[in-house]
């Protein structure tokens, strides 16, 4: 899938221990996941990718864009501790439920 992150702001939270990011996803066919973004944001930035939490992405109505926030932490601790849990489970992959039936038994 083909897209491209342009960041158009980014401002230091100190007490929080975390930057927030804002930009705007440009992309082909369809938006790309929070996973992906998380993956293209780390390697563009040279970070783990354990530090990177993707906020939100809302989809600009009539253009194939979205707008993006993403907070990145100075530590995994303050990923715990700041972090909402919602958020969390939207950015880990997403598990089929047949493999997951499978797994409790």
């Amino acid at each position: 899938m083909a897209f491209n992150v342009a960041v158009s702001g980014k401002d230091e939270q100190p007490l929080l221990s975390r930057s927030v990011l804002k930009g705007v996803v440009a992309y082909d066919s369809a938006p790309p996941s929070f996973v992906e973004l998380r993956k293209h944001l780390a390697e563009s930035m040279k970070l783990d990718e354990s530090l990177i939490v993707v906020k939100s992405l809302r989809h600009v109505f009539g253009a194939r864009k979205s707008s993006l926030e993403a907070h990145i932490y100075k530590s995994k601790g303050a990923v715990d501790l700041y972090a909402s849990k919602v958020v969390l489970v939207r950015n880990k992959p997403r598990v089929k439920k047949a493999s997951a039936a499978a797994e409790k038994k």
